[in-house]
């Protein structure tokens, strides 16, 4: 009997961890776990950068914040011509990508928001449109969409309505009708994702989205004034945009 009661156990375990991997791709949707925890328990914050890439071309960045006192889920759509300094010069997300990398582009991130990143997750194109045709189509009050189709929309600004489709795209996934997907999807992020997420922290994370509902996930763009130099397109970002969003979106 013992047995049997640890077997249940252990598929319940790992049948949360499988329905949370997805979870987290698709709101973007995506350290180990003993500095990640240490860094939730001294800031009740945890703060992971997503990247999108189409091979060495970085496509959208995205940050998630979960704020471990109100249960809250902040996502951060930042522009690749976002302005930053560093080193005294203008330049942009998307070139701090080229000539830092992603741990570049984390610590400068890390000083504009004036936050601690805890860990990342990195998908290529590929990836989402495997994840997309497997998903299917997502009714986002009344219209379809792919999830292919809304990450492309929001990384070129072509819809102001994020909110509520990383919320039907958490809705989509914790469906019954969605679940039947999970080990797929699971197998394709798990053997093509780069990530150094630990499954616990997702758990913790699926159970939050799964007991209060998709209307916790807050998502907002990264807003300031566009403007043209040298046929590059920036978007100048105040200092205290930069430095108050993180606290915005998970309020």
């Amino acid at each position: 009997m013992k047995r049997i009661l640890q077997i249940m156990v252990n598929r319940k375990v790992q049948t949360g961890k499988i329905l949370l991997s997805a979870t987290i791709i698709l709101s973007l949707i995506l350290a180990p776990m003993s500095m990640l925890e240490a860094a939730s328990l001294k800031q009740n914050k945890t703060n992971i950068l997503c990247i999108w890439t189409d091979q060495q071309h970085l496509k959208a960045v995205t940050l998630m914040n979960f704020d471990a006192l109100n249960g809250r889920i902040g996502i951060l759509s930042v522009p690749v011509f976002a302005r930053l300094e560093a080193n005294g010069k203008q330049t942009t997300i998307g070139l701090l990508w080229v000539q830092e990398g992603r741990n570049g582009l984390k610590r400068r991130l890390e000083e504009a928001l004036q936050i601690q990143i805890d860990g990342h997750i990195t998908f290529d194109q590929p990836v989402i449109e495997k994840a997309s045709n497997l998903v299917g189509s997502i009714d986002v009050k009344g219209r379809e969409t792919t999830l292919l189709q809304a990450f492309e929309d929001t990384r070129t600004e072509r819809r102001k309505d994020d909110q509520d489709v990383i919320r039907a795209m958490a809705a989509n996934i914790i469906s019954p009708s969605g679940i039947k997907k999970v080990p797929r999807l699971l197998w394709l992020f798990t053997t093509q994702v780069d990530s150094d997420i630990h499954p616990e922290l997702m758990l913790r994370i699926y159970k939050v989205v799964s007991h209060e509902g998709p209307t916790i996930l807050t998502k907002k763009a990264l807003q300031g004034k566009d403007y043209y130099q040298d046929g590059c397109r920036y978007r100048y970002v105040e200092p205290t945009t930069w430095k108050n969003i993180m606290n915005e979106i998970s309020a």
